[in-house]
Parts: structure tokens; sequence; C-alpha cells
């Protein structure tokens, strides 16, 4: 009953298709919100923030409540997830990953599984199995390559993998190069604004100039790493990159900011108990004592790291543990712990040089290559065949805009001769008769009638720039000559003053060369207010390119209209006094392209104008 004492009519649809639709819409809500919690995670863990397990503790009850599969396995990936990234319990991880990918059948695999490749992979990566991290990234990345159109998130995840590869093939013994992957990877972050996953790639790329002894290059991509991680307020990144700016800077022989950079580091990660990162820094920092003759100090920090290695079962920074302690063991005359500990060093290259391993390691990447090149060669190929059907549309498309600019051109001029001749003879017929107004109303229609043929005869000099051009040797010297000639009534009724400095010889179309020059000749004489207009030209050659300078001191060119001005029919707003159609200037650039160059302007210092041309040196010849 309401209030008023008028009992409601149900609102409610009681209808089985209603209860359907609502509960279609409750899983779908619930779907999302699953799903929310799982990204929750995979950022918590990323930051390495134990904050995390109480997400996923959420995420697998709803698991065990709905009963989905793709719940109970999303369940097993997040856990395993937080197994490798917080607990640095690899083992758990790879056995609750490899028992949930046994259950998996290739649709759930394409859908969602390749996740559990990744944190398999991770934790491969971490115990430093190469091998096994290897096969797990590539059954993931194959598996996303597969498809045609991959989501956002697949994208972002065919990036991970590859920059998982490029840093576990470039760290590894093997030292086989992964910048490619690398390069991948780079792309795709930065398509997708993933400034986290970028700085990841920044750090890997600075371990690549490392190996080649790029030292300074190497500390100014951390560095970059390290905004990024600041900006993101990324504490857990913060401190890596830290950490490596400080493994960098010992080899500069920069041992204060060195040593500040990785204690920095080591007091967040043993802070946070992060086990495999506290390791690694205390081994470089270990190493860094060594530099500095400090022995003991160096040891101390090295058996450390060794003793936690050790209990991580990492082969992979343990072998090389072993190798530097065996080296300073030596250098103390301890040969019989050096002995020991070149033994341990030796028995571990045994497991990274295997020959089964490593054949089979350099067999599964050339495998995936080939197929990447296949892939590859199948879309060129169709896109070649695209190319060729939209350029032979393209060629019959400009023929006819061509034939149409030149027969256009012919026809529209030849009516407006006829109104010019008319209008001159009314004009004359009517001498004395007209009012001073209609004097002046004949000089506009006059004036308006040469304008638009002007124009039209500057349309069909643009179709015409790349018509069949005779491309020969040119003398640029010479075609300025002949353009002083072409404006000397400009240059005398303005009073102007042409600098012309000594000019290559270049391949090129006459012509065009003519037309290119003196459209801005003409405009740097046309658009100025000094006194003695002044034109000055040269050029300068470098090892890539020529520039040749052609300034003025007229009335410039504002900034945010410097892209403008090349467009067709585009004139400044003050300059609509000055008589032209708005083409010269889109002719200079549609010159230079076809010509594989490029045209800018700049501001002249003391006022004006610079235009600047960029050519090819491949179009130089001897004089």
């Amino acid at each position: 009953m309401g209030p008023d004492g008028i009992q409601f009519k149900s609102v409610v649809d009681t209808t089985p298709a209603f209860y359907f639709k609502a509960m279609q819409a409750a899983i779908h809500t619930r779907s999302e919100e699953f799903d929310d919690l799982i990204h929750q995670a995979e950022r918590l863990c990323d930051r390495r923030s134990a904050d995390a397990q109480g997400i996923i503790d959420s995420v697998t009850s709803m698991a065990q409540s709905s009963r989905g599969t793709r719940q109970m396995i999303l369940a097993e990936y997040i856990q395993a997830y937080y197994d490798c990234f917080i607990n640095n319990n690899y083992e758990n991880a790879i056995e609750r990953l490899n028992r949930t990918l046994a259950d998996i059948d290739d649709d759930e695999y394409s859908s969602f599984g390749y996740k559990l490749s990744m944190t398999l992979g991770n934790s491969y990566h971490f115990k430093g199995d190469i091998f096994s991290a290897q096969e797990s990234y590539i059954k993931g990345l194959r598996c996303l390559d597969a498809k045609d159109h991959p989501t956002q998130s697949e994208e972002i995840f065919i990036a991970s993998f590859n920059y998982n590869l490029s840093v576990l093939l470039s760290s590894s013994q093997l030292n086989i190069d992964g910048e490619e992957n690398l390069a991948k990877a780079i792309s795709l972050y930065q398509k997708h604004e993933k400034k986290f996953q970028l700085s990841k790639c920044y750090v890997a790329y600075a371990q690549l100039l490392d190996r080649r002894q790029e030292y300074r290059r190497s500390i100014e991509y951390l560095e970059q790493a390290l905004a990024i991680d600041i900006e993101n307020d990324d504490q857990y990144s913060i401190a890596l990159s830290r950490a490596n700016i400080g493994i960098l800077l010992v080899k500069v022989n920069e041992y204060d900011r060195s040593f500040a950079y990785m204690r920095d580091a080591l007091e967040y990660c043993e802070a946070n108990n992060l086990t495999w990162p506290i390791a690694m820094i205390k081994f470089e920092l270990g190493q860094a004592y060594l530099y500095r003759k400090e022995t003991d100090k160096g040891l101390e920090l090295v058996s450390a790291a060794e003793k936690m290695m050790i209990n991580l079962d990492n082969k992979k920074e343990l072998s090389e543990i072993y190798r530097v302690k065996s080296t300073v063991l030596s250098q103390q005359k301890d040969h019989e712990q050096a002995n020991i500990y070149l033994e341990k060093y030796v028995e571990s290259l045994k497991f990274f040089f295997d020959n089964e391993k490593t054949n089979a390691l350099t067999r599964a990447r050339k495998e995936f290559e080939s197929e990447q090149k296949e892939k590859e060669a199948k879309l060129l190929r169709e896109k070649n065949l695209q190319i060729e059907d939209y350029v032979h549309k393209l060629e019959v498309s400009n023929n006819e805009l061509k034939q149409f600019a030149h027969v256009a051109s012919h026809d529209l001029r030849e009516p407006l001769r006829m109104i010019t001749s008319y209008l001159q003879l009314m004009q004359r017929g009517l001498n004395g008769v007209l009012s001073e107004q209609q004097e002046e109303f004949f000089g506009f229609v006059m004036d308006g009638a040469r304008r638009m043929d002007l124009l039209i005869q500057d349309l069909l000099r643009l179709a015409k720039v790349d018509a069949n051009p005779v491309i020969e040797k040119v003398k640029l010297n010479n075609v300025l000559e002949e353009i002083k000639l072409n404006v000397d009534t400009l240059i005398r009724e303005c009073g102007a003053t042409l600098s012309i400095g000594e000019l290559p010889v270049v391949l090129a179309d006459r012509t065009q060369m003519l037309q290119l020059f003196q459209n801005l000749i003409a405009n740097g004489i046309k658009y100025n207010k000094s006194a003695t207009p002044e034109i000055r030209i040269k050029y300068i050659e470098r090892a890539d390119q020529l520039e040749i300078h052609v300034s003025d001191n007229g009335i410039g060119i504002p900034g945010h209209l410097r892209e403008e001005v090349f467009q067709i029919f585009r004139r400044l707003q003050q300059q609509t006094n000055v008589a032209g159609s708005g083409i010269g200037l889109s002719i200079c650039k549609k010159i230079v392209e076809s010509m594989n160059g490029r045209i800018r302007v700049e501001d002249r210092p003391g006022g004006g104008t610079i235009f600047k041309i960029f050519l090819p040196t491949a179009i130089l010849q001897p004089a």
C-alpha cells in the first residue's frame, strides 16, 4: 500500500525472459568486476606491493563461488603471479602454472592462457633457466602473433613477450642479440602510451649499450627510465633504475655517486623484503668495492648475494658470482678456495652450454623467426598487390587531372580574353561619357579578369610541375642570371638588390629551377616594406644533404602560418593588397618535394624571412 492508501501495481516484469536478461546482466557485471580485480592485482604485483594478496583472496573467492572455468584458471594465474613477483617462490609458481596449463584447451589458451605462459616464463627467467623461459615466452608470442586483429590488451602482451625475450637472450651467457625484440616492444608500448613498461625497455636498452661499453649513453637511457618512474611515483621502479645507474657509474669511475645510488636502492628493497633485487644489488655493490680494491668488503657482499641466489636456485647469477669469487680468491693467493669456485663456475657453465640445450634454444628462436618472416612475406605480397592497384588508379587519376587542367585552362582563358577585349572596346566607345565612378567600376572588372587569367595560368603551372620533367645538368648560377633579367623591371621599380653566392651544378629540370627561385625572389621583393629590398642566396654542402638559403628583409611570416603558406590559394591577410594567386609557394613546395627534398620557412635575424631548401647530395654534379 502507498501512503495515500492506494495499492501500487507491480512495475517488475515477472516473465521468464526478464529473469534471463537480468541474470545475464548480473553475470556480465560480475565478470567485469572480476577482471578489474585481476588488473588491480597485476599492477600491484608489478610494483612489488604485498597489498596484492588481499585482492587475490577476493579473486579466489569469486572464482570458487562462480565455479567458472575461466575464473578458476585466472585465479590460479594471479596467485602464481604473486608467488613469482612478491614471494620469490618460483618453484610454487612453476608447479601451479604447469598444472593449470595442462588442463587448458586450445580455445582457452588463445583467449587468456597466454597470460600463464608469460608468468611461467618470468618464473623460469628469475630462476636463471633461460631454456624453459624462452620456450614459455615463444609459446605465448606465437599464439598472439597468429591473431589477425589483436586487441589493445593482446598487443601489450605481444610487447611484453618481446621485451622479456630480449632481456632473456641478451643477458644470458649465450649473449644472443635481442635488440630486434626490444625495438618491437618499444614501438608497441609507445603506441599504447605504457610509460611503466617503456621505463623497463629503456633499462633493457641501457644494458645493451653497457655490453657495447657505451657507458655514458647507457646512463642517459637509465636516467630517462628514472624520470618516467618518478613521474609515475613508482617506488619499486625508482629503486631499480637508481641501482642500475649506480652499477654504470662504477664503470665511469664515479664511485661516490655509484655507492649512494645503490645503497638507496638496497635500503628500499630490504625494507620491502624483495629477495632477488636485494641479492643483485649486493652482488653489484660488492663488485664496486672490489673495483676500489676494498676486497674484504667486496667479498662480504658477494658472499651474501651467493647465499641468497642459492636459496633462489638462480643458476645464471650464481654462475657469475662463482666466476668473480674464483678470480678474487686467486688474486689473494687463496688457491684452494679459488679452485673450488673455479670448479663450481665450470660446472655451472655446463648447464648453459650443454649442446643439446643450446641447439634447442637456437633452433626454437630460428623456427619462430622463420614463422614470423613467412607471415610478414605473405602480408607484404598482399600489400604489394594493393599498392600496385592503387598506383595504377593514381596514374589514371593523375593523367585525367593533367588533361583536365590543360583543357580547362585553355577553355577558361578564351572567354576571359573575349570579356577583356569587349570591355576595352566599350571603354573606348564610352570615352568621355562615363562618370568617374563608372570608370572605377570598369577598372575593377578589368582587374578581376586579369587576376582570373593569372590564376588559371598558375594552376596550369602547378599541374605541370611533375609532368615529364627533363632532368639534366643545371648550373644554378646561370638560372639566377636569367631570373634577374625576368624580374629586372620589378627590381628597378622597388630599388631591390640581389646578392647571389656561388651555387652548385645539380641534376634537375631547368624550367622547374627557374620557377622555384623566381617565385621566391619575386615574393621577397613584393612582400617588402623596406626602402631597399635585399635578396641573398647562398648554399651549404653537408655530409648528407645540401642546403640553399633564400633570405629577404621583407615583412616576414608569423610562426603559426609557416606551414599554411605552402598550401594552395593560401595568402596572408596583410598581403591581400599585393598581386598574386596564392599558388607560387605551393609550386615551390611541389618542385622541391619532387626532387626528394623539403622546404621550410625561418625568421631572418634582423627581420625578414629565410626559405631553406634541403636537397639530397645525390643531385650534385661536378662544375
